[in-house]
C-alpha cells in the first residue's frame, strides 16, 4: 500500500496530538542544527517549521530523520531569514523547504523572491483558514523542485 503526503501528515499530527512528546524528540525540535551539523557542500536539505502546530513538529521530525536539517520558525521570521536562512539560500546546492502556515511561508518566499529564487508551493491541508498548512520548497533558478 503506498501512503500519500496527505495520509502521512494525518497519521502523524494524531500521534503528535494524542502522546506527549518524548525528551529526545524534545530536544531534537530545540537544537540548533544550523551551526552545529557538518553537512557534504551541496546536499544540504534544510526544512523549517513551525514549532507550535502538531503536523509541522511531525514533518520536521520525519524529515530529520531522513537527514534533513530541521529549523523553527521561532518569533522573529525575519532574523530567521536574514541571520539564518539567507546565507543558506545563497549558497549553491543547499535547498530550503517547510511546512508553515500560509502567512510563515507567504513572508518566507517573498523573502526568496527578492534574492532571486523561485517559489514551488502547494496548499498540503484541505480547509482554508489561517491554521492551513502550506507546503512550499525554494529553488534557484533554473533548477527542478522535487515534488
Amino acid at each position: 500500500m503506498k501512503t500519500s503526503r496527505r495520509d502521512f501528515l494525518a497519521t502523524a499530527s494524531l500521534a503528535a496530538a494524542y502522546v506527549p512528546m518524548s525528551r529526545p524528540a524534545q530536544t531534537m525540535l530545540r537544537s540548533p542544527m544550523l551551526s552545529s551539523e557538518q553537512v557534504a557542500p551541496g546536499h544540504a536539505l534544510t526544512i523549517v517549521f513551525d514549532e507550535h502546530l502538531a503536523d509541522s513538529r511531525a514533518f520536521a521530525l520525519r524529515s530529520r530523520t531522513m537527514g534533513a536539517r530541521i529549523v523553527p520558525l521561532g518569533n522573529d521570521i525575519g532574523v530567521l531569514w536574514f541571520e539564518r536562512l539567507m546565507p543558506l539560500a545563497s549558497s549553491p546546492g543547499n535547498t530550503i523547504a517547510g511546512l508553515t502556515t500560509h502567512a510563515n511561508a507567504f513572508l518566507l518566499t517573498r523573502f526568496a523572491q527578492g534574492i532571486g529564487l523561485r517559489v514551488a508551493q502547494r496548499a498540503a491541508g484541505a480547509h482554508a483558514g489561517p491554521d492551513m498548512l502550506v507546503m512550499w520548497q525554494l529553488v534557484a533558478n533554473g533548477a527542478r523542485s522535487c515534488s
